[in-house]
């Protein structure tokens, strides 16, 4: 229903869509919002939008029924006695950046080898990868861990974020030394530290002393935070083109931005052949994309 909503961005085609009443779409949507506790969607007589949360959720939703689909087609090649499928997670800017030509490869290349993929902030991939959870993983380094190997892929820069009507909304650069006069947020629960370490080191090498920032409960109340007070968030740039998506304003820091530097880690004890081939097909497409960046 609400994927059918949010596509639609309209009440009565969604409803004409899943062949159901107005009104019972409206009381199921209702139903949604208060069992996740936060508003989904503004509504108007005109037109639907989704707020910032909403996009989230939305894009939350999409994944889980991406991974039944996976599931579904990876069970039904273990049944035909075909390969399994590895075990791989990502943070958000190498499954923007790396994952989706990674799969385009690995199709035309390697088409018995199936992918189970999931995004998870870095020090959940780090213990999943030392306790053979998961067989690689796309993460924020350096990576210092004595069970696990990884290699440099590239580099993103840290943005700011801001709601719409904040101060510093009117530009589209902030210095370190204005970040220090507001509050700020880099994370949530779940959420990686490296943003954090980046933007703490790069603003000290500018003489620049930020305090640590305490990250909000998830990553719902970390954007409903930003678009209700004048805080200021931090993300990568892949990931800032969420929030430019949905209302909110996207500053470049200056004068040197701070540095995300993914890598692609995996168990030094790993015996499965396809680790090395993923390994090795995704510091190719690193290899491109720093050419092509």
């Amino acid at each position: 229903m609400f994927r059918a909503i949010a596509a639609e961005k309209h009440f009565g085609r969604a409803a004409q869509r899943l062949f159901l009443a107005q009104s019972s779409v409206s009381q199921q949507l209702q139903r949604l919002e208060a069992e996740v506790g936060v508003r989904l969607v503004h509504r108007s007589s005109r037109r639907v939008e989704l707020t910032a949360a909403g996009v989230v959720f939305l894009r939350e939703v999409d994944r889980i029924f991406a991974d039944v689909d996976r599931a579904i087609r990876i069970a039904r090649q273990v049944a035909a006695g075909q390969e399994g499928a590895l075990r791989v997670a990502t943070n958000y800017p190498a499954s923007r950046l790396l994952v989706a030509p990674l799969l385009d490869q690995l199709r035309r290349a390697q088409p018995q080898l199936g992918l189970l993929l999931r995004e998870m902030g870095t020090p959940e991939q780090l213990h999943g990868l030392a306790r053979g959870d998961l067989d690689v993983g796309l993460v924020y380094g350096p990576v210092e861990h004595p069970e696990l190997s990884a290699r440099h892929l590239l580099d993103v820069p840290v943005v700011a974020t801001v709601r719409a009507g904040h101060p510093l909304a009117t530009g589209s650069v902030v210095s370190y030394r204005e970040i220090a006069r507001h509050r700020y947020i880099t994370g949530y629960r779940g959420g990686g530290t490296g943003i954090e370490e980046a933007l703490l080191s790069e603003a000290a090498r500018h003489g620049v002393r930020l305090a640590p920032s305490q990250g909000a409960g998830d990553l719902s109340s970390y954007l409903l935070e930003l678009e209700a007070t004048d805080a200021i968030g931090f993300s990568s740039r892949p990931r800032s083109e969420q929030s430019r998506a949905s209302g909110m304003h996207v500053l470049r820091l200056a004068p040197t931005e701070p540095q995300l530097h993914i890598h692609v880690a995996w168990h030094r004890k790993s015996e499965e052949p396809a680790v090395n081939i993923v390994v090795e097909q995704l510091l190719g497409l690193a290899e491109d994309a720093r050419r092509g960046g």
